[in-house]
Order: C-alpha cells, then structure tokens, then sequence
C-alpha cells in the first residue's frame, strides 16, 4: 500500500463533528491501497464547553499502529490565549484577540508562535524517513495550512489543503472593528502565501469549492462529508417517540433563521390543542452556546412544555435521540450557501426525514431533491402543514420520503473520491 501522511488537530476520541472527516479517510483509505499515517494532539480531555477545546492533554506521545493505518498522538500544552479560554471562558476576549494577532503576525516568521508547532517539527522527522506519497491537511485550526506549505518547500512532498468551512472568505466571520479588520487582512495574506504550493485544495460543498479555489489560484475538488454507513446498518426507524418529535441537533448561529420554522411551529401546536396529538421540540446540545439556547427560549417563551434543550451529551445518546424522533431539522444561514453542515449526512444516514426552513438555495435543497428525504419550508404556512402531514402520516403509519441514493453521500464513497484524487498526483 501507498503511505500517505494526514494531520488533522480534531480526531477520535475527540467527541467533536470535526473529527469524523478525518476519521473517514483514516478508516476506508487501505480499501483503495493507502496506508494514511495520522498526526493529531492528544485528546484526553473530553468536551463538555467550549472552553475545554483550549485545555492542555497529555504528557508524551502515544503511537498506535495497526494493519490498516497508524496514529501518533502528540502532548498539546497550550499558550497563554488558550490558557485564558480554558479557565475563563468568553471573557477577556480583547486580551485574547489581541493575543491572537500576535501569533498570526509571529506565525509567518516562525512556528514557536503556534500552540501546536510540535505537529510540525515530529512530521518533519517522519517525512525524512518515509516515502510519503502525499500529504493531506484538513482544517481548521487553518494555521496548519503553514505546516504543508514549509513541508511542501523541504521536501517537495505533494500536499492537499482540506477546508472544513472556509477561512479568509468566510461570510461567517465577524470583520467590524480595527482588530477583527486588521486580522482579516492578514488572515487573507496568510491564506493566498500558504496554500500556493498545495496540489489541491477541497471543500465540502461546490459553493465553498469554487469560492476557495478562485480565492487562492488552486484547482478545486469537492469532497462531501458524508456518513459512516455500518453505523447505521441496524438502526431500527422505530420505536419512536410518543410525542410527534422533531430534533435539530448541536449547536446554532446567529446567522441561522429560525424563526419562520418556530412560527410555523407555535401555529401547528394551537390547532391541535385539545388533539390526543402533541407536538415537541428536541434541541441536544443547544446550550453548548448559552446565548442560542437563550435565543429560542425566548422565541418559544410561553410554549416551555413543548421543546426541550440540553447541555453538550454523548453522539451515542444524540443518535438515540435522533433515531426516536420523526423528523430532523436543518437550519440554513441567512443568504450564505454552500454550508451543508455535517448534521444533514447524519440525518440521511438515519433515514428521517428532514425539514429545512427556509431554503439554502443551494446544496441543502439539492441533497434533499436528490435523495427524496425531505421538505424544504419557506414560509410558516409551509411548516405548519409539514408539521400536520406528518401528525397525519404518522397515524397512517405511511412513509413519505424514500430516501434514494443517499449511499452516495456515505464517507466511504467519499473516500474513493479522495483515493482517485491522490491517484492522479504524480
């Protein structure tokens, strides 16, 4: 087998979605002659908070080699911004934006600025004594772009710089103020200086694709986040919930509407009123960002015997959740496309049907026509006779959405794609 060399900052047992990509390429990679080689930090810290992202884990490295791929596990000791994260949370925030602009600025001149140069500095060594074939970086942390490039311009190992989401071109971030400008701006310099000399960059989305490529001047291929098929082999569609329960999963934006689904929502709940039927929300995870469980708390203000809001749980308890409801939810960003979110591949995965609210325009509404697995709602009237077709389908006992083709979304499938691309690097 071809080995080939991944450094992804998130990885299993990392209980972050950011660590399922990587994890994919890792796990099918041999079925198309690849050995991949992972260099990740160590995670035995489980994430309860954000804040715990930040905290320092491990004390040496930690090397698991199997038959079909091998980990190394690198100690993460932090610098003085994720220090202050870790123990204070959202305050002081100017100190550490101000902390962040020196290791950005620091970053292009040496890598002692980086909280996770050891990534670098332990691959060097294991470039040097391999025949690495490729090297792929998926972010973010994006700062680990810098590693390829100077690896790249060593030892002219061919490399592939995996967006996530996007970076400099980010619709996302926040860019008012002088410092968030300032960050911009070099943050687009980095971008363009680092990734010149990568083979490719992918996405997970054409939006995100073609937006990134033109940014930077590198070809562009779209790799899909997917979902991991055999776990999802024997899950039963049933039994479900006794209440008719729809569940968004993880955390929101405030970029994210969805107050046209909520409307829609509060009008479903008084027409059934006094119906044997009951209608509920499930939001798991939601109050990992306090002030968007706040956010629909208030949306939902007099309706509390209706929804339910957890703090960060298990994806095994989540799967369980989502596996009992009958419908999940999908919330796009206000006039942003191209992010899919790696939620809505879970979903297929579970064959529910999905409700988004409003339109993306984009690869949402075609994932969903695609695959026949859903809904798209872009008014309140739409939701709330979604919400009674499936009050009335569900005591029918009929099936809607036939969820078709949605094998090809599987992170198997979209590993091949990655296994043909690294075929075509010389």
């Amino acid at each position: 087998m071809k080995k080939i060399l991944i450094f992804s900052y998130f990885f299993t047992p990392c209980n972050l979605t950011a660590s399922q990509r990587a994890l994919g390429w890792v796990k099918y990679l041999h079925k198309f002659g690849y050995y991949p080689t992972m260099i990740t930090r160590n995670w035995d810290v489980e994430i309860k908070e954000q804040k715990d992202i930040s905290k320092m884990s491990g004390q040496s490295i930690i090397h698991e080699k199997y038959d079909t791929h091998e980990v190394y596990y690198l100690p993460y000791k932090g610098n003085l911004r994720d220090k202050l994260f870790s123990k204070y949370g959202e305050k002081y925030s100017f100190v550490r934006k101000t902390l962040s602009l020196i290791e950005l600025i620091g970053s292009n001149y040496s890598n002692i600025f980086i909280p996770f140069s050891q990534i670098y500095f332990f691959s060097k060594q294991l470039v040097a004594k391999n025949n690495f074939k490729a090297l792929i970086i998926t972010a973010n942390p994006f700062i680990l772009f810098r590693f390829g490039y100077l690896l790249n311009k060593k030892f002219n190992i061919p490399w592939i710089a995996d967006y996530r989401d996007d970076w400099s071109t980010s619709e996302l971030t926040d860019k008012n103020g002088a410092l968030n400008k300032l960050l911009h701006i070099l943050d687009c310099r980095s971008e363009k200086k680092w990734i010149k000399n990568a083979k490719f960059i992918t996405s997970v989305s054409p939006s995100y694709t073609n937006k990134i490529s033109n940014f930077t001047g590198v070809k562009g291929e779209i790799l899909y986040n997917g979902f991991f098929e055999e776990e999802y082999k024997d899950i039963d569609p049933k039994p479900l919930f006794k209440e008719i329960t729809l569940t968004y999963n993880g955390t929101l934006y405030a970029t994210q509407n969805v107050e046209i689904f909520i409307e829609g929502f509060k009008k479903a709940i008084k027409y059934l009123k006094g119906s044997s039927k009951k209608l509920r929300l499930y939001f798991p995870g939601l109050d990992f960002k306090p002030d968007q469980g706040k956010r629909i708390r208030n949306l939902l203000k007099g309706y509390e015997d209706f929804y339910i809001i957890t703090d960060r749980i298990s994806r095994n308890e989540v799967l369980k959740i989502q596996q009992k409801s009958h419908a999940l939810l999908m919330f796009p960003h206000n006039n942003i496309k191209g992010i899919p979110s790696s939620k809505l591949y879970e979903y297929l995965g579970l064959r529910k049907p999905i409700l988004v609210s409003p339109s993306d325009h984009d690869i949402l509404e075609k994932t969903l026509l695609e695959t026949n697995s859903g809904k798209v709602c872009n008014a309140s009237e739409e939701v709330f006779n979604f919400l009674l077709m499936l009050v009335s389908n569900y005591a029918k006992n009929i099936e809607e959405f036939s969820f078709e083709n949605r094998l090809l979304y599987s992170r198997k499938e979209q590993t091949k794609k990655l296994a043909q691309l690294l075929d075509s690097i010389d």
